[in-house]
């Protein structure tokens, strides 16, 4: 896109005639600057001017008036330098009726008037004042209607499973393919990015992996965008959760489907052999990131195309992503203390909480001697100031010996069972189809006569008898297996694992709250005075 404007000397009053030009995008049948250049400087020249080249942008459209040349010369028409516009047409200025009304009132101010070359529209009397209206509103009209236009061709293409449209995201090519008799858009993988997109989820998922650590390694492994720019935190997480990447399987099927996502394909059609692809309509007060919106505007297809990363991989990845804004407050709301909500008295069983005074550091107390009275229990008082350090101590050391590491390898390992797991992908695809058969069925029932209702009936009952056994076994297999909230489990005391060495400290409270809370089920203060933690692993 290119935005050009120039100043004219006019010879006979001394006042300047800038002309606007601007450019979209180099098409054949799109007028090039140098021909607008051309036909607003013959006319210009009818009338005895002369210019120079001001200043040329690019990179802008004309949907906006924000554009740095258009707004440099808007300051030259404010201070005086410039008394009339000359432009080829009215939409190299701008598509938006409002935006040009306000532009005609702030010209009208500054009395400067407006030439529209080709339409032979002058502002500076009332007649082409309003054929310049009229005409904004067509321009407005077109410029909405090719919007729509393509918009509705993306959605378009990525229902029939092809690239909607746009650069391929990294880790991927496109490639030019042709499907029954017609030339398609689709993704491949890029032979040199999709082995880094891999590493991505790979580093992700080792112990202590976090956004900082990929990104310290691209930039150590020198590995830049599809862009070739530095890579971000958002361009990063966009990778690590884009439903492109993986499988069109069961599991990811039903991920999306509890997001909210509305899915295109049947469930059978989920089977791990090609990928999916989620987009998004949004309108003008939506966020314009995928990632702000709700699931229930986004929208899954089975994409036409490889994945590079297995589903239990790719959900492993989500459930860790999800856990660590899950992580939160149990039952303690004070702000005095790191390990709120997770103390409790060895003698009573009842919480021990804090309480402090002008004159003191601060102590751990029965709950239950603080609001009962003394004589309720008989445990001790425990000083803050004692205490906090051995504790912390006890947990660094706990999660920073190699039992504990190798522990917690051990426990994801067991918790991924590629049986179970395909055991439960069959018996999710064969309830996905039962529910929407049944779904249909009712559906039909109620535009049914009295006939058809019995046979309806007595389908759907049949249906639900095939349905409870399949519902039974799946409950039973998630009791034994429980994959998906342990993975989720150790994920989070991971990552509290890697905040270890940043906590404890006055200005981390919040952050030290969660660690502890991720890292410790409770801490007993037993008569004795000595503190016993049970650890989360």
């Amino acid at each position: 896109m290119l935005t050009v404007f120039l100043f004219l000397s006019n010879r006979k009053g001394g006042s300047m005639i800038a002309i606007y030009t601007r450019q979209s995008i180099e098409k054949k049948d799109s007028l090039s600057i140098d021909a607008q250049v051309k036909a607003c400087a013959d006319y210009c020249k009818a009338q005895g001017w002369e210019y120079e080249i001001y200043t040329q942008d690019h990179g802008f459209s004309g949907k906006s008036l924000d554009r740095p040349g258009f707004q440099a010369m808007m300051s030259a028409v404010r201070s005086g330098q410039v008394n009339k516009i000359v432009c080829y047409k009215l939409d190299r200025i701008s598509r938006s009726v409002s935006d040009f009304a306000q532009l005609l009132q702030e010209l009208e101010q500054y009395k400067c008037d407006f030439i529209s070359v080709t339409e032979n529209f002058d502002t500076s009397s009332p007649i082409g004042r309003a054929m310049v209206y009229i005409c904004m509103v067509f321009a407005q009209m077109e410029r909405e209607n090719i919007q729509e236009r393509v918009k509705s061709n993306y959605y378009y293409r990525s229902g029939l499973g092809f690239w909607g449209g746009g650069p391929a995201p990294y880790g991927y090519q496109l490639k030019r393919q042709q499907i029954a008799g017609k030339v398609h858009t689709v993704l491949e993988p890029d032979p040199n990015e999709a082995p880094w997109v891999k590493k991505m989820y790979e580093w992700y998922l080792e112990p202590g992996g976090s956004a900082m650590k990929i990104l310290r390694l691209l930039t150590e492994n020198q590995v830049p965008t599809k862009r070739g720019y530095k890579w971000t935190s958002r361009v990063l997480m966009d990778v690590l959760s884009k439903p492109l990447y993986t499988q069109n399987s069961m599991d990811v099927y039903n991920y999306l489907t509890q997001s909210g996502a509305v899915i295109s394909n049947p469930p059978e059609d989920f089977d791990g052999t090609l990928s999916v692809d989620l987009y998004g309509k949004k309108d003008s007060s939506q966020s314009k990131h995928k990632r702000c919106r709700k699931g229930s505007d986004m929208y899954c297809n089975i994409s036409l195309h490889e994945a590079i990363i297995d589903s239990d991989t790719w959900l492993q990845v989500q459930y860790k992503i999800l856990a660590r804004p899950k992580i939160g407050g149990r039952t303690g709301t004070s702000k005095n203390s790191w390990f709120t909500g997770l103390m409790i008295c060895g003698v009573c069983g009842r919480h021990v909480s804090f309480t402090h005074s002008a004159r003191t550091a601060g102590y751990y107390i029965c709950s239950s001697r603080k609001n009962c009275g003394w004589n309720s229990c008989s445990s001790k008082p425990a000083s803050k100031k004692k205490f906090d350090p051995i504790i912390v101590k006890f947990i660094r050391d706990h999660y920073d010996s190699p039992k504990t590491k190798a522990a917690i390898q051990q426990a994801k390992l067991a918790a991924k069972t590629p049986q179970v797991s395909i055991e439960r992908n069959n018996l999710q695809m064969e309830l996905a189809t039962i529910n929407n058969q049944i779904d249909n069925l009712l559906t039909s029932l109620a535009s049914g006569n009295a006939v058809m209702s019995k046979y309806i009936n007595d389908k759907i009952t049949e249906l639900d008898a095939k349905r409870t056994p399949l519902q039974a076994k799946l409950l039973q297999l998630d009791a034994t297996s429980s994959v998906n909230d342990e993975l989720k489990r150790l994920e989070r005391i991971e990552w509290a694992m890697e905040q270890l060495p940043l906590v404890y400290t006055e200005d981390t409270f919040d952050l030290s709250v969660q660690v502890s809370q991720a890292l410790v089920n409770n801490i007993v203060f037993n008569s004795d005075g000595e503190v016993t933690i049970s650890f989360a692993i």
